[in-house]
């Protein structure tokens, strides 16, 4: 029993240390085993792979975030007065995931590809790689986002939005 703790304890030990890791590398050592870890390679380690895993990599539209991009495309239906459509774009600039906007409004052939691809006519319709959505729910396209790949918010934008919002507002009226 004290055994099994203590595994599990190291186990919980190495599971934190690499998530908090910025880089994983993976090389081929002199024995021909398979090596990953969170620290560099030994000089004589041969062919080294390095996979950036913070959270920002990828965001400026190369490496990583651009893959995601290209395997998930994020395409938001919208009309022009629309603030649900609103929305869904400013959370999407925030979230700085780059996507495609099509204006339905006075477009027939957008309107006809968006039934085809869609099945109706509704905004804001938003896609991520196959997954649709329509209408706008916050949580919903984040999870898609997330589960697609794409950087989460950062978690200071978040920590300052709750301090501004928690924050006694001194203009207001008593």
């Amino acid at each position: 029993m004290r055994q099994t703790v203590t595994y599990l304890l190291i186990a919980a030990a190495l599971a934190v240390s690499t998530a908090h890791a910025d880089k994983l590398y993976r090389w081929v050592g002199k024995d021909g085993k398979v090596s990953y870890q969170d620290r560099p390679p030994p000089a004589d380690a041969g062919a080294v792979q390095e996979k950036d895993l913070s959270p920002r990599s990828g965001a400026s539209g190369t490496g990583e975030g651009a893959d995601v991009a290209q395997k998930f495309p994020v395409v938001l239906y919208s009309v022009t007065k629309c603030s649900s459509c609103d929305d869904a774009r400013a959370y999407l600039k925030k979230r700085h995931v780059p996507y495609s906007e099509k204006n339905v409004g006075n477009n027939p052939a957008l309107q006809k590809e968006m039934v085809e691809k869609v099945g109706q006519l509704s905004v804001p319709t938003i896609s991520v790689g196959s997954k649709i959505m329509n209408g706008y729910v916050q949580s919903l396209l984040a999870g898609e986002l997330d589960q697609a790949g794409y950087p989460k918010e950062g978690k200071e934008e978040g920590e300052q939005a709750q301090q501004r919002d928690a924050a006694p507002q001194e203009n207001a009226a008593p």
